[in-house]
């Protein structure tokens, strides 16, 4: 009988390009293990040589900040985890828990690369699905950081004076008397600059284009 988490996993990232056996295949390299909620699986500068399959329940990717937890990513069944460090060596970057109990698939860069010797081309399925993984996420994070890097080259860069000069003239205005009967201010200080900022990031990225590769 199929259990109920099979062909959401079997449908996963990493998997897809796999026949049914090349996939039996890969569990069978694949060491299984479990993890109950709140169970720290991985841990942020620990050293990478495996990647996690989720075949059942969540894991959620976190980081710690000024004393709080940053929840950046969930992932469930048919997703994968540990895949950066699993192909470049170096340590962890973030913390990964499991958020329930979570049936997983822990797949070595051992048993990756003894593929290459026993099954070439399950060996180049898994590299082609590990390069569209990776860009994936990389393209993410590059769309999710735009705003902060055009905010930032705003910051860097001198203003166009002509431009903004206007929002800021009252500047120079002596200051009204108040009118008890008016109603609240309108917003002045950060709130001001931020709009100036964010005019001029976007008159410049119509000018220059896309960030993206």
């Amino acid at each position: 009988m199929t259990e109920s988490w099979w062909p959401v996993a079997r449908g996963g990232e990493l998997v897809g390009y796999l026949t049914d056996e090349e996939h039996d295949r890969l569990l069978a390299a694949a060491e299984p293990c479990t993890a109950e909620a709140g169970d720290l699986v991985f841990q942020k500068g620990s050293p990478s040589r495996s990647l996690l399959l989720v075949e059942e329940g969540q894991l959620e990717v976190f980081d710690e900040s000024m004393g709080q937890t940053v929840v950046l990513a969930r992932v469930g069944p048919g997703g994968v985890v540990g895949e950066v460090g699993f192909v470049d060596g170096q340590p962890r970057t973030h913390h990964v828990r499991a958020r329930a109990r979570c049936r997983l698939r822990r797949l070595s860069r051992e048993a990756l690369l003894g593929f290459l010797e026993t099954d070439p081309l399950l060996f180049a399925k898994l590299a082609v699905g590990l390069a569209q993984l990776l860009t994936f996420r990389f393209r993410s994070a590059v769309e999710e950081l735009e705003p902060v890097r055009s905010f930032a080259a705003a910051l860097r860069e001198p203003m166009d004076f002509e431009e903004v000069a206007p929002q800021f003239h009252e500047l120079d205005a002596p200051l009204p008397e108040e009118d008890p009967d008016a109603g609240p201010a309108p917003a002045t200080g950060p709130a001001e600059a931020m709009k100036v900022m964010r005019k001029v990031a976007r008159k410049r990225r119509k000018k220059g284009g896309s960030a993206g590769v």
